[in-house]
């Protein structure tokens, strides 16, 4: 009897001590995510030269984000994108995508897809489909990134037609 409640004790102490070693992960992760250099939340964009000077002519191309465990969705506030760069004739819609963490700690990688519809054409014919590929580093203290991107624009057919490639700088809205 007395070497049952010892082997009972004994499982137990084992068992609460691998509960307690392998949460330490969790909270670790759980941890990192509250320093506040996540990316999941809502973002204000301003797209940039590869170098992050401002674009030329005074153009002000924004991006409203938002990141959730899901996913990311933006709405653009610019022009759709031809071969000879901004067209009025073509209206961006908002992108859908998806997003995962780099090794490195604040670096993600993004993935967006959008539509681009021909105004000149009845009934807004879909004209290309714009792909977004993002390397983000979010600053230390979580309100703010930068990023260097590539669009690969394609004909609904999946033609590539033409390749861009920008920086952004990012803030987080709070």
């Amino acid at each position: 009897m007395l070497m049952k409640r010892v082997l009972a004790k004994v499982a137990l102490a084992g068992v609460l001590a691998s509960v307690l070693v392998s949460g330490s992960p969790v909270r670790a992760a759980m941890n990192d995510d509250n320093e506040g250099n996540r990316l999941a939340g809502s973002w204000d964009i301003r797209i940039t030269q590869p170098d992050y000077s401002p674009l030329p002519f005074g153009l002000d191309f924004r991006i409203l984000r938002t990141v959730t465990a899901e996913g990311v969705i933006d709405a653009y506030a610019f022009p759709g994108f031809g071969p000879a760069g901004p067209s009025p004739l073509l209206v961006s819609n908002s992108g859908h995508g998806s997003w995962k963490r780099l090794p490195g700690g604040r670096r993600y990688s993004v993935t967006v897809k959008y539509f681009q519809m021909d105004q000149s054409a009845f009934p807004f014919v879909l004209n290309s489909i714009g792909t977004v590929t993002e390397e983000i580093t979010v600053s230390q203290d979580g309100d703010s990134y930068t990023s260097q991107f590539v669009t690969q624009i394609h004909s609904p057919a999946g033609d590539l037609l033409f390749t861009n490639t920008g920086g952004t700088k990012a803030t987080r809205i709070k």
